[in-house]
């Protein structure tokens, strides 16, 4: 295994780590940012996301999955003693990572076409089939322009 996907390992067991603490962790321990508990679930739940998706650039797929943990973990506070669980924070949390799964998303797709692609292209398939099109409409035309020399000028038929 070379180093890239291992670091890459490693750094979203390492952000799964703070999570699972901070939502199972004792409740004496957790950061706050004195602005509510929506906003603080909402926002913890976005920077995460956006960390993850440094690593895997698939946002939709990322966030899917991670919303499924958001909502597990928020399930689980039920568990501990100093905790309970509420749907309103599993939804807050939710949406914060599809909120910045739509927002990487959004960025990549951007990014693509600033390169000069479109919205659709992934990974070149779609400039390989454009160029291949190209090329095959570009013989066809010299085809035609063959046929139309030969017909009109036997002369210059070679």
């Amino acid at each position: 295994m070379s180093i890239h996907p291992m670091i890459k390992v490693c750094s979203a067991a390492v952000l799964a780590l703070l999570l699972v603490f901070a939502a199972l962790g004792p409740a004496k321990l957790q950061l706050r940012t004195g602005l509510g508990w929506q906003l603080d679930h909402f926002l913890g739940y976005f920077v995460l996301t956006l960390m993850l998706h440094l690593a895997w650039p698939r946002p939709l797929v990322v966030a899917g999955a991670f919303m499924v943990c958001a909502v597990l973990l928020e399930g689980l506070q039920a568990f501990t003693p100093d905790r309970f669980a509420d749907l309103r924070a599993a939804l807050y949390s939710a949406g914060g990572v599809l909120a910045a799964g739509l927002f990487a998303e959004l960025f990549i797709r951007a990014r693509g076409r600033l390169n000069g692609g479109t919205l659709l292209q992934r990974r070149g398939e779609a400039s390989i089939a454009v160029t291949q099109s190209a090329l095959a409409i570009h013989k066809a035309a010299a085809k035609k322009r063959a046929f139309q020399v030969t017909t009109s000028h036997p002369e210059r038929a070679v």
